[in-house]
């Protein structure tokens, strides 16, 4: 488990190889390296917010630049303002790059189960939007299901959870329509999940605590069993589709006398 996400540190350090590398570079060559690191994390996480400041921050870098060279080799005040400027620029930018280190990190995890889409900005990744009653998208079923693994401590829960992950999207690829449905059936997943990591956050070692975590842990194994053998109709119902397709195609031939008998 790594900070931020299911996947492990060094994957995390990783993909956060340009932030550091960002921090390093205090000097600009010729310019700040953040903003070009922040583009492209705002690009891969596809969140406009950080695009939107990204290019804030570049022209910023470039108005420095433009600065420096107009004032080089004069030891004057627009000259110690700009290497002010280029300073704070430095500070600001990379402190940034840290801010979104973590929401950065859960979208590139979410982009392994499935295709991101823009979003506003990173709070609506944040858990009172998890945890709103209603599931509109499947992108948001699973950024829920992400949320609570991480959350909750429970390794037989990860287990299902990333089992269930697994599933709607061999659903989800299969067939779209029955993806939704799947949202209307099982959306209550999300709930029992909730309610499991308040039992767990409450560190109330009692009786009643303990029965009410081991209901929830066999209603989410339940469905998790329940999920894969949905799953397995449908594939049975599309080979059926399939056998009666390749039937009638092979009557069709020997029919026409394409084939013998």
């Amino acid at each position: 488990m790594g900070w931020a996400t299911k996947k492990s540190r060094p994957w995390e350090i990783r993909q956060l190889m340009w932030t550091f590398f960002s921090i390093l570079l205090f000097l600009p060559l010729p310019i700040h390296v953040h903003p070009l690191v922040m583009m492209s994390q705002a690009k891969k996480a596809k969140v406009r917010t950080w695009m939107i400041t990204a290019w804030l921050l570049l022209a910023v870098e470039l108005g420095l630049l433009f600065s420096f060279v107009m004032f080089f080799g004069a030891l004057s005040q627009a000259m110690l303002l700009t290497l002010g400027g280029s300073v704070l620029s430095y500070i600001v930018g990379n402190a940034l790059l840290l801010n979104q280190a973590k929401p950065y990190l859960k979208r590139l995890e979410l982009a392994e189960v499935r295709d991101l889409h823009w979003i506003a900005s990173a709070d609506s990744m944040k858990r009172i939007e998890l945890s709103a009653p209603t599931i509109d998208t499947p992108q948001f079923f699973v950024e829920r299901l992400l949320h609570w693994r991480k959350e909750i401590d429970n390794t037989k829960i990860h287990k299902d959870i990333d089992n269930i992950l697994r599933l709607f999207q061999l659903l989800e690829k299969k067939d779209k329509r029955e993806a939704e449905k799947f949202l209307v059936r099982h959306s209550t997943i999300v709930n029992v999940l909730m309610q499991y990591d308040e039992l767990e956050n409450a560190k109330l070692n009692n009786t009643v605590t303990f029965e009410s975590k081991r209901k929830l842990e066999e209603v989410i194994r339940q469905a998790a069993v329940a999920v894969e053998q949905e799953v397995t109709n449908q594939f049975k119902m599309g080979m059926l589709d399939v056998s009666a397709e390749t039937d009638v195609y092979i009557q069709t031939l020997k029919s026409r006398n394409l084939l013998k008998e």
